[in-house]
């Protein structure tokens, strides 16, 4: 009986090393990427969260600013003559105004919870214009009025998110808004 030996291929100790050391290498670079796709991502919804905020903010304060009235001397901090004054608190500017609903408006920063925020009050209502998961970090007004003339305001301000994405969308914006009134009423 003549036996002929069969010969099985299989793989070396080595092989089996080196393809398990390029698995490995290839998994946590995937790994890499994937958790770097995510981070870019938390931090472009972070920024679309406080670049939306601060949108909305500007437009609640720009509709009051166009059709601020003179204060006719039945706002406090504001004399007879003004459309707009302002003072400063430990958080930043305040600004005052009288708006078309004839209701004396303060817009202001005020914290709550460790966020400093937007808070807005017409007469004897107050609430926030903006939400927890933003902080506002910085708010100036920049009043420009003179005897019958166009008055407008420069608003600068910063803003940030909280939480998780704090750090990853510190924003400022500034912008200039008008009054509608050239004359004197």
């Amino acid at each position: 009986m003549n036996r002929k030996r069969h010969l099985h291929p299989g793989v070396t100790l080595v092989e089996v090393i080196i393809s398990t050391t390029l698995f490995v290498v290839i998994m946590l670079s995937m790994t890499e990427i994937f958790k770097m796709i995510l981070n870019s991502q938390r931090q472009a919804i972070a920024t679309q969260n406080v670049q939306e905020n601060l949108k909305y903010f500007f437009e609640v304060i720009s509709k009051e600013v166009r059709m601020a009235k003179r204060a006719g001397g039945t706002c406090p901090y504001l004399s007879a003559n003004q459309r707009f004054a302002t003072s400063t608190n430990a958080f930043g500017d305040i600004l005052y105004l009288k708006n078309y609903h004839d209701e004396c408006v303060t817009y202001y920063l005020s914290e709550d919870n460790d966020v400093v925020r937007f808070r807005v009050d017409r007469g004897a209502s107050s609430d926030f214009l903006s939400p927890a998961k933003i902080e506002i970090t910085d708010l100036k007004f920049i009043v420009h009025e003179e005897n019958n003339q166009q008055a407008y305001i420069s608003i600068n301000l910063g803003g940030q998110s909280v939480g998780r994405e704090a750090g990853l969308s510190n924003m400022r914006v500034q912008t200039t808004i008008s009054s509608r009134y050239y004359r004197s009423n």
